[in-house]
């Protein structure tokens, strides 16, 4: 690895990093992104004898590993390189797919699914949003958002192949499909992928949580993402249930989730506008934009089309605050600790990421039809203004020049 120094913004083994951390994120948070497919399949076919709230415990378990796990890997990226998580959270997730098209009952998917995929997760989303953060300064939002990128993508395009395959193969063999693919474009990530910072010793766990008690942006901007996370994921989990709920064809509903990542992707690739008006200023911006998408949109959608158009809008700000989240947490932190920092903050995040699709899957059950779904929009509406507001504190505590680009 090379030796430390300023983050060069470019360059050939920057780019082809950024290349390799683009592939990881296609599979990764791809398939992750599309779990209200597998939401709204398990809900009519494998578990249909469990209610809504209990199915989508499968999901908040793995996005609550994804984010919980994150305080370790980042320590072990800080400390040995992107290759010591990258590799093994490859392998875990590989494995995890071949083991979900296997799974019959609730336990197992839960295995599977909730737990070993979250894990891999863990490893390959703590490399796709740290590894930028070595490489650029200046360029670090538009470097980022192309490697986070992958994501909204694969989430478009993995819900619409998923969707038509588990008609003409079955679902095993989809998800043995889905995995071949992935251990393809892995191996070619993890060949790509390079760590620019030396070999250090790893962060000692005592005192890991001193920055969320004595550094006041810190702890604000942590509190202003895990509101978000609250509310920020429950339309990616919901949304084909909506649909058919609205009356949408089965084809339609499932790929209300590919509209809703194909958004995610755009936003994500406008990201870089962060660059040029400040990180900290086009992220809150788009926190409220979500959080009046969700109170004022999602609880009164009348017809699918409707829900097509709001998950359009919805993915694009969302993109923009995912790709926002780890530079503006970059911009508080020093070069050596940005890896320990992103999961220390994300392990924070993943209590309210696990809790919040199943909270509103109570909703849904206890208040049956429209009423159910109206609450979910006011739930996580409320969130992500809470969020907003919290991010507007952070920004302000930083820098309280409200034309300051920050």
């Amino acid at each position: 690895m090379a030796t430390y120094g300023p983050a060069p913004d470019g360059g050939a083994a920057a780019w082809r990093a950024v290349a390799g951390l683009f592939f990881a994120s296609f599979v990764q948070f791809g398939i992750a992104n599309s779990y209200g497919v597998f939401q709204a399949y398990y809900e009519t076919g494998p578990l249909k004898a469990y209610a809504s709230d209990t199915i989508s415990w499968i999901g908040a378990t793995q996005q609550f590993i994804l984010f919980f796990a994150s305080m370790f890997a980042g320590r072990a990226f800080d400390a040995y390189g992107a290759h010591s998580i990258l590799l093994p959270g490859s392998v875990c997730l590989c494995l995890s797919l071949f083991m979900i098209s296997l799974c019959k009952e609730y336990y197992q998917f839960m295995l599977a699914q909730g737990i070993l995929f979250g894990i891999g997760s863990s490893m390959i989303f703590t490399t796709v949003i740290s590894t930028p953060q070595q490489w650029f300064d200046k360029k670090r939002a538009l470097a980022g958002s192309v490697a986070i990128c992958g994501s909204g993508l694969g989430g478009t395009v993995w819900p619409i192949a998923m969707q038509r395959l588990f008609r003409q193969i079955g679902f095993g063999w989809t998800l043995r499909t889905v995995g071949f693919i992935a251990i393809l474009l892995l191996t070619i990530s993890n060949l790509l992928v390079r760590t620019r910072l030396p070999r250090r010793k790893p962060t000692p766990l005592r005192g890991f949580h001193k920055p969320l008690i004595s550094e006041w942006p810190f702890f604000l901007f942590t509190c202003s993402s895990s509101l978000c996370c609250w509310g920020m994921f429950t339309p990616f989990f919901y949304i084909s249930v909506y649909a058919r709920h609205l009356g949408a064809s089965v084809t339609l509903a499932f790929y209300c989730v590919s509209f809703m990542n194909a958004g995610s992707t755009l936003g994500r690739l406008f990201a870089f506008i962060g660059d040029r008006f400040g990180r900290y200023n086009v992220l809150i911006i788009n926190m409220y934009v979500t959080a009046i998408l969700l109170l004022g949109f999602w609880a009164g959608l009348p017809a699918p089309s409707a829900l097509i158009a709001f998950g359009v809008l919805f993915g694009f700000t969302v993109g923009m605050i995912i790709s926002m989240i780890p530079p503006c947490i970059a911009h508080i932190s020093k070069p050596h600790e940005i890896g320990t920092r992103i999961g220390f903050m994300y392990t924070i995040m993943s209590a309210f990421t696990l809790s919040g699709p199943p909270i509103n899957g109570v909703l849904i059950t206890k208040y049956p039809g429209t009423t159910g779904f109206r609450a979910v929009g006011l739930f996580s509406g409320f969130s992500l203004l809470g969020g907003a507001i919290f991010a507007t504190a952070a920004r302000l505590a930083i820098n309280r020049k409200i034309r300051a680009i920050l």
